[in-house]
């Protein structure tokens, strides 16, 4: 059998639109450029981003405030009494020193008041060496003659007898009597108990008659120092109320004031000092009652306490006697009992007396005298004396000062900053002259409540002049106001600062911009703020890293330290030289 071959049918594919294929080819291009770069590793990682280089630089951190430049200190001057400027002896801007004389009031007047007093005082003191001095030699050689005459008449007299020799035989007397008459006869228990009670009553009375009188002389030497002491209060107003009539009846002027008194003005000083005149003889007259009565009691107490001993005395003799009698002693105490009564007769005479009356009189009187003359003064001359050269010398002082305040003179160094005053002007109340010290210049600025917890006193301060520019002025704290201020409800502190002029020409009022400096980093590691951002609660930066031509960046955490500015320090985590990553703007 033949086959027959058979003809085999192909398979056609469509045709297709040109503009299909085209737009084809587009996208498999567009894929293809896409996909190649992150297969070959050239796509640019840094993302429109700029390397910035890891670098150590000195960062300071502070609080900026802005004020004005003043002086640290400024005082106006005044004069503290009127007249009429005589010389303007400084300028507007001239430099001086603590107390140079600045300007000056007529002083003329001033000057012969201090004049007047220092006369015033040297009279007071002649007065004073005078009354000290006292008397001559040859009045005082005289008067101790006259002393040693009468004294010597007086002896020959009385034959070296005493008040104490006759108070003494007179107490013989009476102790012999009673000697005598306790051995005459034999004691019994009631004279034994008589003798013993009489010595015990005697004893008890010395003993109470030795408090009675010392209180009382005691008593009475207060009642002296406390009139003395009333003595020198009416001494002293009797020398002030004296002095005042005497400038009152010189010049007519009130010494007080300096202003002119009228009649019964000059009354009151003249009644003043009369009034001051009576008060001090009224004084010296209780003074001496006082000195009588001390007196008195003194000899009071001599003579109580001497005849309380006595009486002592024969207690204790008469007990003796009743306890030791025998012929002898009674013998003998008759013999004792004679001689002392002849003493005491011969010491009593009555023609005797008298001649020692006279003669003591005399001697008292020579002895007043030499006293006199060669005593200090009485107290009551002397104290006027002093109280005259004390007010002399409060007179000169009180002149001096005046004339020291006709001149103004600087009370620091400083520089003349405003005179308002020329010469021939009256003044009176007001500055006159403005003196501020520009050695050191300071700077008031304002720091919020937030910012002030991290300002303290002696911090460094760069102080830069809007007016001189660059650089700044170094300057520290001085001063952080305690008390807060409250505007547009912000609450602020007052902080003073302190700059050094240096060689810059400084001038009150420029306006300043101050950087208070918190803190200090030398040579520290730093970074744009713009490369550190907050991840998933770490800080961290973006490094730059080049491989094999290949740049990655790796996200590195960071430890950060301060801020200042558009810079941060980085302590931990970078290190110099490396690069980090600075966004470019979104």
């Amino acid at each position: 059998m033949t086959s027959v071959p058979q003809t085999q049918r192909k398979l056609r594919l469509p045709r297709l639109p040109v503009p299909v294929i085209i737009a084809a080819v587009l996208i498999i291009a567009v894929m293809v450029t896409l996909a190649v770069p992150r297969l070959t590793g050239s796509a640019d990682p840094l993302q429109g981003g700029t390397p910035i280089t890891v670098t150590r630089e000195t960062l300071i951190a502070g609080i900026n405030a802005t004020g004005r430049i003043e002086p640290r200190q400024e005082a106006a001057l005044s004069f503290t009494i009127p007249g009429r400027v005589a010389e303007v002896l400084v300028a507007e801007g001239d430099r001086v020193a603590a107390g140079t004389p600045l300007i000056r009031l007529d002083n003329r007047e001033a000057m012969a008041q201090v004049a007047s007093a220092r006369a015033a005082l040297a009279q007071a003191e002649a007065d004073l060496k005078q009354l000290q001095e006292g008397a001559t030699p040859e009045e005082i050689a005289q008067a101790r003659a006259q002393v040693e005459a009468a004294r010597g008449a007086l002896v020959q007299i009385s034959g070296s007898v005493t008040e104490a020799d006759i108070a003494a035989a007179r107490a013989r007397v009476d102790e012999a009597r009673a000697r005598l008459n306790a051995l005459q006869g034999a004691p019994n228990n009631d004279q034994l108990t008589a003798a013993r009670s009489a010595l015990t009553e005697a004893q008890a009375a010395l003993e109470r008659q030795r408090s009675a009188l010392s209180a009382a002389k005691l008593d009475a030497e207060r009642q002296v120092f406390e009139r003395a002491n009333r003595l020198r209060d009416a001494q002293t107003a009797f020398a002030a109320a004296r002095d005042n009539l005497a400038r009152v009846e010189a010049d007519g002027k009130d010494p007080l004031t300096g202003a002119p008194l009228s009649d019964a003005g000059k009354r009151t000083y003249a009644d003043a000092f009369a009034q001051a005149e009576r008060a001090l003889a009224d004084a010296e007259l209780a003074l001496n009652q006082a000195r009588i009565a001390y007196e008195t009691a003194r000899q009071n107490e001599i003579t109580g306490l001497a005849e309380a001993e006595a009486r002592v005395a024969t207690a204790q003799a008469n007990l003796d006697a009743l306890l030791n009698p025998n012929p002898d002693r009674i013998a003998a105490a008759r013999a004792a009992l004679a001689q002392a009564e002849a003493d005491l007769a011969r010491l009593l005479g009555e023609q005797r007396q008298g001649a020692l009356a006279a003669q003591r009189a005399n001697l008292a009187a020579a002895e007043a005298n030499l006293a006199r003359l060669t005593a200090d003064p009485r107290a009551t001359d002397l104290a006027r004396a002093q109280a005259r050269v004390a007010q002399a010398q409060a007179q000169l002082d009180l002149a001096q000062i005046r004339l020291d305040d006709t001149t103004l003179t600087a009370p620091f160094d400083g520089v003349v900053a405003r005179i308002n005053v020329a010469p021939g002007e009256q003044v009176a109340q007001g500055p006159v002259l403005t003196l501020i010290d520009v050695s050191r210049f300071k700077v008031t600025v304002t720091v919020d409540e937030v910012d002030v917890v991290r300002v303290a006193p002696g911090q460094d301060v760069e102080v830069l002049i809007d007016a001189l520019g660059p650089p700044p002025q170094i300057g520290r704290v001085q001063r952080i106001a305690p008390q807060a201020t409250n505007e547009r409800n912000v609450t602020a502190y007052e902080v003073e600062l302190e700059v050094a002029p240096g060689d810059r020409p400084l001038r009150s009022g420029m306006t300043a911009s101050a950087t208070i400096i918190t803190a200090k980093r030398e040579n520290a590691l730093s970074v744009p703020v713009q490369a550190v951002r907050e991840e998933n609660g770490m800080t961290v930066v973006d490094v730059v890293v080049n491989n094999n031509g290949r740049t990655t960046l790796v996200t590195q955490p960071v430890e950060t330290g301060i801020r200042t500015g558009d810079r941060i320090e980085i302590i931990n985590g970078l290190n110099e030289g490396q690069q980090v990553l600075l966004p470019g703007a979104q």
